[in-house]
């Protein structure tokens, strides 16, 4: 078997999404508990909470629109067509729903779990994810400047990243091996 899978067909398997991903929710997380924590006052433990209750809570959200609203939604339209809204963007409309939504389970966790003022708790809920995608945005570029550089520099040759020469072609994948494309 091990003469089979050659470099080309363990592409799959490679975890730099899985670990971006951790970093950013670790990172989102901490921007939550700061951003709570600065603009309603709240205790340290209760930020806290309040940053990994309300993804929870946002992430049901999110299932109960596409599996339920969705399809309500796309009926509704097929059933009672109304002329400036087409059954082609329902994507644009249940993100607007979403969004919406999103902003409520913000302020409503923000103001029960810390007390917050319902004031402030609507401004963490806008203020939070705007800094969380300046977070995102940071991340992405850091890290395919990273990769770019790693693929760059002869020294970051490895066994996920070997060098073309170094590997063999794969019998599974012909595709990916351009002298046997005939």
């Amino acid at each position: 078997m091990k003469d089979f899978l050659k470099y080309d067909d363990t592409q799959i398997f490679k975890y730099d999404n899985l670990i971006l991903s951790v970093i950013y929710t670790i990172g989102h997380i901490l921007v939550a508990m700061t951003c709570n924590r600065i603009i309603t006052g709240a205790s340290l433990d209760m930020a806290a909470a309040d940053a990994f209750v309300e993804p929870i809570i946002n992430g049901f959200w999110f299932y109960f629109l596409l599996v339920y609203l969705k399809n309500k939604i796309e009926q509704g339209l097929i059933n009672k067509p109304i002329p400036f809204l087409k059954n082609i963007n329902v994507g644009i409309y249940l993100a607007v729903i979403y969004t919406i939504g999103h902003i409520l389970i913000a302020m409503t966790c923000n103001r029960l779990l810390t007390g917050a003022p319902l004031n402030l708790a609507v401004i963490d809920a806008f203020i939070e994810p705007i800094v969380n995608g300046f977070w995102f945005y940071l991340l992405f570029e850091v890290f395919n400047k990273y990769k770019q550089k790693v693929k760059a520099t002869s020294t970051g040759k490895s066994s996920k990243n070997p060098s073309p020469a170094s590997h063999n072609n794969s019998k599974l994948a012909p595709i990916n091996n351009k002298k046997n494309l005939d």
